[in-house]
């Protein structure tokens, strides 16, 4: 526990921890040293492409019908070097740059020591790989072909990036020789671009849509030969057309028979109004005749009104309705119809001849009737006829689905080989493209070799040496100041442990015993002592620490002469004290278990603390005892304190910051 408030507790901080400074400094120069001649060398080849999103000469993949419904656009926002990037480190590419590195290092390289590094890579890959064996073989790892697993390392090794807003692609490999590192590069570039070729279309895509083609026209032919079969079946050019003909055929009829209805229903309304007139014509006319009153007429309208007259007579004696009344009354009706059926005149004589109104009405109905009987026979025949085309036509409609679903399919197909071939075209140019390396992506910078390594900086390193040297120890120092627990000086004693600070004791150096740091320090001891009590009832002062060896004895036989140069009887010994007398309490460590007995009935308990040694939770442990077993404890001595900076270094450092 070490309180910084300044430069020179800083300092403090250094020698404190000198031994772990000076370690810290000389292995760090030692790794860095080390590094700067011993660390691999790392060569870098660079690669950039070019790339052109608004150009792109890419075909169309296998069409659809319409729209997708869940199509959705893609934002403006999104950077499509992005696409490009995740295609140069797909696992088809790797897999390509792994298996030309491995064709690469099969050939043994030239010179001497070369060749022996090269036998002994060999030798440590068999024995790797003859470890990984068993480690397959126990289950522990999964059995892999050295191409993936090379794969995966070089996707590891193999970067690409490209600057925001820039179109330009950069392909960077680093490796530990610049030869193999430029032909990584290149076998890297052209997978690359065989992949890339392959997924915008190439020669599959090509050959798809030419497969696609011929079996278009292979369905083409057979669905015209069916569609022609199937029309030749129903006798017609086309089902529309035939359709068509058979409609305004059939309806021709049936205007034609609606006519021929119309003219026979009226033809038969003639023959029945001249039926209903050809009775009351008479067969003859009259030419001369002589009319005379009817003499059985007149007889019986005499009849009558003698009738008429007995009711008058028999009125005056009976009402209406009575028997003799009703009968006479029913003897007038008949006798009135009687009359009413009888005619006014009858014909004396007369002269009869032919009558022309009958036979002519004879003659038209004659006609009639002939009419009418064509007229059957003509809408006879034109049943006949619509049964012929309404058979056609129900032919024509059973045979019109399969008509139509053949031209379906045949315009379809037709509409998908006329689009499906100019795809085939647009396919042919992009694998040529591609073929000759002609698309949206241009090489503008070819795989360099550069022989200058990038790692390690070995000048840059050694120049870096001391002061990265000094940033770690300086790092380790602060580490170990946060991680220390040791108490240096009391600076944060009261505020730590909530106990007061009777004295800081130096350390005495060379038996310097009446040195005047360690007088003012026992002074101060004195005088935070409650020297009143001392003349009335005496005062018992116990000291103790949380171990031994921390100075208790030597706080004692220090306090001791002090207060007797002051005047006071000071003796060691057993308690309590008496009036006048102060008794000095050495008690044991507390880890001894008689420490507390000792200190029991004390008037003052102090615990002595050794800088540099005794560490915080001992100190909070030995007070939590102390007040646990006794309630209180009355202050804390920090003894042997040592000031870490000799005197040598901080004389001129004080005169160079100016303290006095």
């Amino acid at each position: 526990m070490i309180e910084v408030r300044s430069l020179r507790d800083a300092l403090r901080l250094l020698f404190i921890f000198a031994r772990e400074f000076r370690l810290t400094l000389l292995v760090t120069i030692a790794v860095v040293v080390a590094g700067a001649f011993l660390l691999p060398n790392r060569y870098v080849s660079d690669a950039r492409l070019l790339v052109k999103p608004t150009q792109s000469a890419s075909v169309q993949l296998p069409v659809q019908p319409g729209p997708e419904s869940g199509f959705v656009q893609q934002s403006p926002q999104r950077d499509p070097l992005l696409d490009e990037e995740k295609m140069a480190t797909s696992a088809p590419v790797m897999l390509k740059v792994a298996k030309a590195y491995l064709a690469m290092s099969s050939v043994p390289p030239q010179g001497g020591w070369a060749r022996f590094k090269f036998q002994l890579g060999k030798a440590a890959a068999w024995c790797k790989e003859l470890v990984r064996d068993v480690f397959v073989g126990v289950g522990l790892m999964d059995k892999a072909p050295p191409e993936d697993r090379l794969a995966a390392r070089l996707a590891k090794r193999l970067a690409v990036s490209h600057d925001p807003g820039s179109n330009v692609m950069e392909m960077r490999v680093t490796w530990g020789d610049p030869q193999v590192a430029q032909g990584i590069s290149r076998a890297w570039v052209d997978a690359y671009f065989d992949e890339r070729a392959n997924a915008a279309g190439g020669d599959a895509l090509f050959d798809f849509y030419q497969q696609q083609n011929t079996e278009l026209n292979d369905t083409i032919i057979k669905l015209k030969q069916q569609l022609r079969d199937r029309l030749r079946v129903i006798d017609a050019t086309s089902v529309e057309q035939r359709i068509e003909d058979v409609t305004d055929q059939l309806q021709k009829l049936y205007r034609q028979r609606r006519e021929l209805q119309a003219e026979r229903e009226a033809l038969r309304g003639i023959l029945g109004a001249a039926g209903r007139q050809l009775p009351a014509v008479a067969g003859e006319v009259m030419t001369e005749r002589e009319i005379s009153l009817n003499p059985a007429r007149e007889d019986l309208k005499l009849k009558l009104n003698g009738l008429k007259q007995q009711r008058l007579d028999l009125l005056r004696n009976f009402k209406e309705g009575a028997p003799p009344v009703r009968a006479l009354d029913e003897s007038i009706a008949g006798l009135e119809a009687e009359i009413a059926a009888v005619n006014d005149n009858v014909v004396r004589s007369r002269n009869m001849a032919p009558n022309t109104l009958g036979t002519r009405l004879r003659q038209d109905m004659q006609d009639a009737r002939i009419n009418v009987a064509k007229i059957d026979a003509n809408i006879a025949e034109i049943d006949e006829q619509l049964k012929q085309l309404q058979a056609a036509r129900e032919e024509v409609m059973s045979a019109e689905p399969s008509l139509s679903r053949l031209s379906l399919e045949l315009g379809s197909a037709e509409k998908t080989f006329a689009q499906y071939s100019d795809y085939l075209l647009r396919a042919r140019v992009i694998r040529d493209l591609n073929r000759n390396r002609l698309s949206n992506v241009a090489l503008v910078g070819e795989s360099s070799f550069t022989p200058s390594r990038v790692f390690p900086k070995s000048m840059l390193m050694l120049l870096l040496t001391l002061p990265v040297a000094l940033a770690v120890a300086l790092v380790v120092v602060f580490v170990l100041y946060l991680l220390d627990q040791r108490i240096h000086d009391g600076g944060r004693i009261e505020k730590t442990f909530n106990v007061p600070l009777l004295a800081t004791v130096p350390e005495i150096e060379r038996d310097q015993d009446g040195s005047q740091a360690l007088r003012a320090a026992l002074y101060r001891i004195y005088c935070r002592l409650p020297l009143e009590q001392i003349a009335e009832r005496g005062l018992s002062l116990g000291l103790t620490s949380s171990r031994s060896g921390e100075g208790v004895s030597f706080i004692a036989s220090r306090l001791a002469i002090v207060l007797r140069q002051q005047g006071y009887t000071v003796r060691e010994g057993a308690l309590p004290a008496q009036p006048g007398e102060m008794v000095i309490v050495q008690a044991p460590p507390l880890s001894d278990e008689h420490a507390l007995i000792a200190l029991r009935g004390c008037d003052r308990i102090v615990l002595v603390v050794q800088a540099r040694s005794t560490t915080v939770p001992a100190v909070e442990s030995a007070l939590a005892l102390l007040r646990d077993a006794l309630g209180r404890v009355d202050g804390i001595v920090l003894n042997r304190r040592v000031f870490e900076i000799p005197a040598r270094f901080w004389k001129p450092i004080s005169r160079w910051l100016g303290a006095y």
